[in-house]
């Protein structure tokens, strides 16, 4: 894992309409920020978008002048080299530590690495494990590193 952090969540009701979910990634993305991390359901009155972005404030803002109501929340963000089951993994972790995971998600970024969002029910408990896990593969990692072969060998002279 390369880090965790805190971070605001942007959560927007859509309603029934299809083309508004286009329109709040349109919006968010023409605010000149990064979407970290997305996730949509649908319930009875309709579609919820979630959204993780570099700058939220900037993104409520333009939301709500585009017409959406937004609510925010604090969540966690793992940021970790793309690993298929690491979300589910993790939240085994913290269910297994006693902290209640209400939901997760994870996002793939273009640069191979994932996003992954824990919203608990002990967010500081939550954080001091997930560095906790970050900090023992950070140490696993180093501990399996080898130098190259061809670092060791000797050049061969010519005869």
């Amino acid at each position: 894992m390369a880090s965790v952090r805190r971070q605001v969540e942007i959560t927007v009701r859509i309603g029934n309409e299809p083309a508004s979910l286009g329109k709040v990634m349109a919006v968010a993305g023409s605010c000149g920020v990064e979407i970290l991390a997305a996730s949509c359901y649908w319930d009875r009155a309709g579609a919820i978008m979630m959204l993780v972005t570099d700058d939220a404030r900037r993104v409520t803002r333009a939301l709500g002048a585009g017409g959406f109501e937004c609510k925010s929340s604090r969540i966690l963000l793992v940021e970790a080299l793309d690993r298929p089951g690491l979300t589910a993994l993790l939240a085994e972790k913290l269910t297994a530590a006693g902290i209640d995971v209400v939901y997760s998600y994870s996002f793939r970024s273009e640069r191979n690495l994932s996003y992954l969002v824990f919203k608990t029910t002990d967010d500081d408990r939550a954080m001091d494990l997930l560095e906790f896990e970050a900090l023992i593969h950070e140490v696993g990692a180093a501990k399996r590193w080898r130098r190259p072969v061809e670092a060791d060998v000797e050049p061969c002279e010519a005869a």
